[in-house]
C-alpha cells in the first residue's frame, strides 16, 4: 500500500480541486450568496479547534457535495463581485477545458517526446498549480449586503465531475482519467530514473545510490498501479482484458488508425501508434507474453545466442528505426529472462532481491504480464540503454568493492590470529564477518549461477552464457548487493569498534598528545574523519578535553569504569579495566537514510522497512529547518530545505520530490557508509602495541607485570598513560614546578606522541585514501583535505591508491578476472 504521506497526481488533483471549491463556496457565502441546494453531510469530526481554542461556529462544519455546474453558479453575482473573482472564473474555465473529454479530437495521452497543443493543458494541470493558487480576500461588503450567520461556518466541498443524470458514464470517465494520471506518473518516474543512471554513468553518484533510488521508485509505482488496477477490476467485462490494452485500443479507435501491426518493419503494433505503445508499455508486454508461451512446468528455458540477431552495444540507438529498436529490446530482454527462471527453478537465494528480480521470478510462475511488470521491464531496458557503452561498469564496481571487502576481512582474520579470542567479542560477530566473506566469494569472485548450470547439465543445452551473465546485465541488482555488503560491513564494524573500544581510546590519546606544544602539528586524518562521523560530543562525552585530568575523567565516563581515585589506590591489587562492550558508549549509525533501508535489503525485505518510513527523516529535518534561517536566498540554494519546509506545512510530498530527496541524502551518506572500521581497528591495535613495546618497563614499574593480562586488553594502556600523565601533573604542582596555570607535560605522553608521529606518516590516512578511490562524493569528510584533482592526475592517483587498498593480488584479480588464490 502506498504510504499515506505520498500522493499520486490523481489524488493530488482531487484534493486540490476540493480545496479550490471550498474556497469558492466560502468566498461566495461571505459575499452574501447562499449555497444553491447542495447536498450536505454531517462531518465525521464533530469538533474542530482553531488556534487551540474551541469555537462555537466551528463545532459542526458542513460537508457539501457539488458538481462543476454548481461551482459555476458560485461564481455568478453582481458586477463588482464578478470583477473581484475574474481571476477565479478564468482559472475555472481553464480547468473545465483541461478536463473536458474531447471525443471528436485526438485522445492521444501525453507523450514521452512530441508535445502537442492539447497535451499542454494536461501538462499544466499535472504541474499542480492549484496547490499554490493565491486568492485575494473580498473587501468588506457589509454596507450593501448583510452576510448571513451561516457564512461563519467552515465548510468542506467535494467536487463531483458529473451531474447525477450523467452518473452512468461518470465512473468510467473517472477511471480513464485516473489511468491517464497514473501513466503520466509512471512516465515522469521513468524519466527521473533514466537521468539517475546517466548521473551514475557520468560518475556523479555511486552505484548504491542509483540502485536504491530505482528500486524504491519501482516499489512505489507497484502500489500506484495496483490501486488503479483494483478500480478497474469491477469494470472489465472480458477475461483477459487489461488496462494497457484498453488504453491502447481506445487511442487506436479515436485516431481512426488501423490496428494491424507494422510487420514489414518488425513491429507488433502499428508504427503510427508507437508513441502510445511506448507510453503504456505495449512493447514489453508483447515480449513478456511471447516468453510466457515457452514456459513449461519442470522445464528450464535456455537462450540460443544469435537467434534474434546480435546485440551491438556500440551502435547508436538514436539512429535506429522503430523496428530495430524493438528487435534490440527483444535480444536484451529475452536473453536474460532465462536467468530469472533459474532463480525460480533452483530456488536460488540471492544476497538481496530487487523489485525487478522479484517481479520476473513471480512471472515465471504466473505467466501474467501486469502493467507494473511491463513498466519494470522497461526500466530494466532503459538502464541498459543508458549504460550501453559500459554495461559491465556496474558489475565492475561491484567486483572492485567485493575485492576490497575481501582484503579487509582477510586482514582482520590475520590480525585475530595474533591475540586470544576476546571474551567480550561474541562468536556471532565473527560468524557474520565470515558470512560476508562467503557472499563475496560465491557471488562476486566466483559465479554461483555458472556452477549450478554446470552441475545440472544446462551448460550443454543452448548457448553457454558468459560468466556473471545476470550481474553484467542487471545493474540495479549489482547496486543493491553492493549496498547490502557495505552496510553489513558498516554494522559489524560498529560492533567491533564498540566492543574493543580501541579506536575511541586512541582518539583520547591523540587529543591529549596534540594538546602538547611540540605536537600541535601531529595530524591523523583517519581519526579526524572518525570523530567527525560520530560527533565530538559522543566520542569525548562533550567537547574535546583540554588536559590529562579532564581527559581521564571523560574517558572513565565513556568506558564506564571505576573512578580515578579507586583505580589509582592500591593499583597493584586492583583489577584493571575489563572491556566488555556493555558499559562503553555504543557507536550508532549516523547514516539515517541508509539505515532505513538496512532492514529491507539486509534483513530479508521486512514489511514496513525502506522508503515507507522516510517520513521519520522528514519529520526530523523539518524540525531542524525551523531553527534555521528562513531567507529566500537560502531556500533557493538548498533544495532539501525547500522539501522539508513543504513537509512541515503539508505533511505530504510528491513521488519525484521524495526520490530526489532520497538521492541527495544517499549521496551525502556514501563516504560514511564506506568508512573502513576494520582497518581502523587493525591500525589501532598496531599502534597500541608499538607504544606498549616502547614503554613496557615503565608500565611494569607503575602497575606491575599484570597490567595487561593478554593482547585483547591492549587498549588499557591508554588509561594507564592517562593515570601516569595525571600523576605527573599533580606532582609538578605539588613541587611548584607548574606556574601561571601551565601544566607540565608527562614524559610518557611525549613518548606516545613520538611513536604516533612515526607510525602515522605511512598509516595516518589509509581510510581516507580508500574513500578517495571508492567514493563518487569527493567532498571531504574531514576539514582541510582537498579531494579535487585534475582528471588525469586523479586517474593516476586512483590506480596507485587502488594497489595500496586492494594489494597487488587484488589488482591482478580485478584486471584478469581470475579469483585470488
Amino acid at each position: 500500500m502506498l504510504p499515506g504521506f505520498l500522493q499520486s497526481s490523481y489524488a493530488r488533483y482531487k484534493a486540490d480541486t476540493n480545496t479550490f471549491a471550498t474556497w469558492l463556496l466560502e468566498t461566495a457565502n461571505q459575499c452574501g450568496y447562499q449555497p444553491p441546494a447542495l447536498s450536505a453531510a454531517v462531518p465525521t469530526s464533530q469538533k474542530a479547534k482553531r488556534n487551540g481554542k474551541n469555537n462555537a461556529s466551528d463545532a459542526n462544519p458542513l460537508h457539501y457535495s457539488a458538481t462543476t455546474k454548481d461551482l459555476q453558479k458560485f461564481a455568478e453575482g453582481d458586477s463588482t463581485t464578478n470583477k473581484r473573482h475574474a481571476h477565479f472564473i478564468t482559472t475555472l474555465e481553464q480547468i473545465c477545458e483541461t478536463l473536458e473529454w474531447k471525443t471528436t479530437q485526438s485522445s492521444k495521452p501525453p507523450p514521452t517526446s512530441d508535445v502537442q497543443s492539447d497535451d499542454g493543458d494536461a501538462e499544466r494541470f499535472l504541474t499542480n498549480k492549484f496547490a499554490v493558487l493565491m486568492v485575494e480576500e473580498p473587501r468588506d461588503t457589509a454596507q450593501t449586503q448583510k452576510t448571513p450567520a451561516e457564512s461563519k461556518k467552515i465548510v468542506k466541498v467535494t467536487v463531483d465531475e458529473e451531474d447525477d443524470n450523467e452518473a452512468t458514464d461518470s465512473h468510467l470517465s473517472q477511471l480513464f482519467f485516473k489511468t491517464l494520471c497514473l501513466l503520466q506518473d509512471l512516465n515522469n518516474i521513468r524519466t527521473f530514473i533514466s537521468i539517475t543512471w546517466s548521473e551514475y554513468r557520468d560518475k556523479k553518484i555511486d552505484l548504491m545510490n542509483a540502485a536504491v533510488v530505482t528500486d524504491s521508485a519501482l516499489q512505489l509505482t507497484r502500489d500506484l498501479v495496483e490501486e488503479v488496477e483494483a478500480d478497474w477490476c469491477t469494470s472489465l467485462t472480458k477475461e483477459g482484458d487489461d488496462v494497457q490494452s484498453i488504453v491502447f485500443n481506445l487511442a487506436v479507435f479515436t485516431r481512426g488508425i488501423s490496428a494491424a501491426p507494422s510487420i514489414e518493419i518488425g513491429l507488433p503494433y502499428n508504427k503510427n501508434m508507437a508513441d502510445v505503445a511506448d507510453w503504456c508499455y505495449m512493447a514489453t508486454k508483447v515480449l513478456l507474453e511471447s516468453f510466457a508461451k515457452v514456459l513449461q512446468a519442470d522445464h528450464q528455458p535456455v537462450f540460443k545466442k544469435g537467434y534474434f540477431g546480435s546485440y551491438d552495444p556500440k551502435a547508436d540507438r538514436g539512429r535506429m528505426s522503430l523496428g530495430q529498436k524493438f528487435n534490440e529490446d527483444k535480444i536484451i530482454l529475452l536473453s536474460i529472462l532465462p536467468e530469472f527462471c533459474m532463480i525460480d527453478t533452483f530456488k536460488i537465494q540471492i544476497p538481496t532481491e530487487d523489485a525487478i528480480t522479484r517481479g520476473l521470478v513471480e512471472f515465471a510462475q504466473t505467466k501474467r504480464a501486469t502493467l507494473w511488470l511491463c513498466f519494470a521491464s522497461q526500466i530494466f531496458l532503459d538502464v541498459h540503454h543508458v549504460m550501453r557503452h559500459s554495461t559491465m561498469s556496474a558489475f565492475g564496481d561491484l567486483r572492485m568493492s567485493g575485492l576490497r571487502i575481501q582484503k579487509t576481512i582477510d586482514d582482520y582474520l590475520q590480525l585475530s590470529k595474533t591475540h586470544p579470542q576476546p571474551k567480550f567479542w561474541p562468536k556471532e560477530g565473527d560468524e557474520e564477518i565470515r558470512n560476508i566473506s562467503s557472499t563475496v566469494k560465491s557471488w562476486i569472485i566466483q559465479d554461483l549461477f555458472l556452477d549450478i548450470r554446470v552441475f545440472s547439465g544446462l551448460d550443454k543445452i543452448g548457448s553457454t552464457p558468459e560468466k556473471h551473465e545476470l550481474f553484467s546485465q542487471h545493474a540495479i541488482l549489482c547496486g543493491l548487493i553492493l549496498f547490502s555488503l557495505n552496510t553489513r560491513m558498516q554494522s559489524v564494524g560498529h560492533q567491533l569498534v564498540t566492543q574493543w573500544y580501541d579506536v575511541q581510546q586512541l582518539a583520547f590519546l591523540h587529543n591529549l598528545v596534540i594538546n602538547t606544544p611540540t605536537n600541535k602539528d601531529l595530524t591523523w586524518p583517519d581519526m579526524d574523519a572518525f570523530v567527525k562521523i560520530h560527533g565530538e560530543s559522543h566520542i569525548f562525552v562533550g567537547s574535546r578535553p583540554k588536559n590529562a585530568k579532564e581527559s581521564l575523567n571523560r574517558l572513565e565516563l565513556a568506558t564506564g569504569i571505576s573512578s580515578a581515585a579507586n583505580f589509582a589506590r592500591d593499583s597493584r591489587s586492583k583489577r584493571f579495566h575489563t572491556p566488555n562492550g556493555k558499559n562503553s558508549r555504543v557507536l550508532k549509525p549516523t547514516t539515517a537514510v541508509a539505515n532505513l533501508f538496512f532492514a529491507h535489503y539486509v534483513g530479508g525485505c521486512e514489511e514496513g522497512a525502506g522508503i515507507v518510513n522516510i517520513d521519520r527523516i522528514l519529520d526530523e529535518l523539518s524540525q531542524k529547518s525551523k531553527l534555521e534561517s528562513s531567507s529566500k536566498e537560502l531556500q533557493r540554494a538548498n533544495p532539501e530545505l525547500i522539501i522539508t519546509r513543504k513537509w512541515s506545512y503539508t505533511h505530504n510530498i510528491d513521488a519525484l520530490q521524495l526520490l530526489a530527496f532520497l538521492k541527495t541524502k544517499l549521496f551525502e551518506e556514501e563516504p560514511v557508509i564506506l568508512y573502513n572500521y576494520f582497518g581502523m581497528h587493525k591500525r589501532s591495535v598496531e599502534l597500541l602495541r608499538l607504544i606498549r613495546d616502547k614503554e613496557h618497563q615503565k608500565f611494569v614499574q607503575y602497575f606491575t607485570s599484570a597490567y595487561m593480562p593478554d593482547e585483547s586488553f591492549i587498549s588499557n594502556i591508554v588509561i594507564l598513560i592517562h593515570h601516569v600523565a595525571q600523576g605527573s601533573a599533580q606532582n609538578a604542582r605539588a613541587m611548584g614546578l607548574a606556574s601561571g596555570g601551565a601544566e607540565i607535560v608527562s614524559r610518557i605522553v611525549m613518548s606516545a606522541g613520538d611513536v604516533m608521529r612515526e607510525y602515522l606518516k605511512k598509516n595516518g590516512d589509509v581510510a581516507c585514501k580508500e574513500l578517495r578511490v571508492f567514493c563518487k562524493n569527493k567532498k571531504p569528510i574531514q576539514d582541510g583535505v582537498t579531494y579535487d584533482k585534475g582528471q588525469s592526475d586523479e586517474l593516476v592517483y586512483s590506480w596507485l591508491s587502488l594497489e595500496d587498498v586492494l594489494g597487488p593480488k587484488g589488482v591482478a584479480s580485478l584486471m584478469t578476472g581470475i579469483p585470488i588464490a
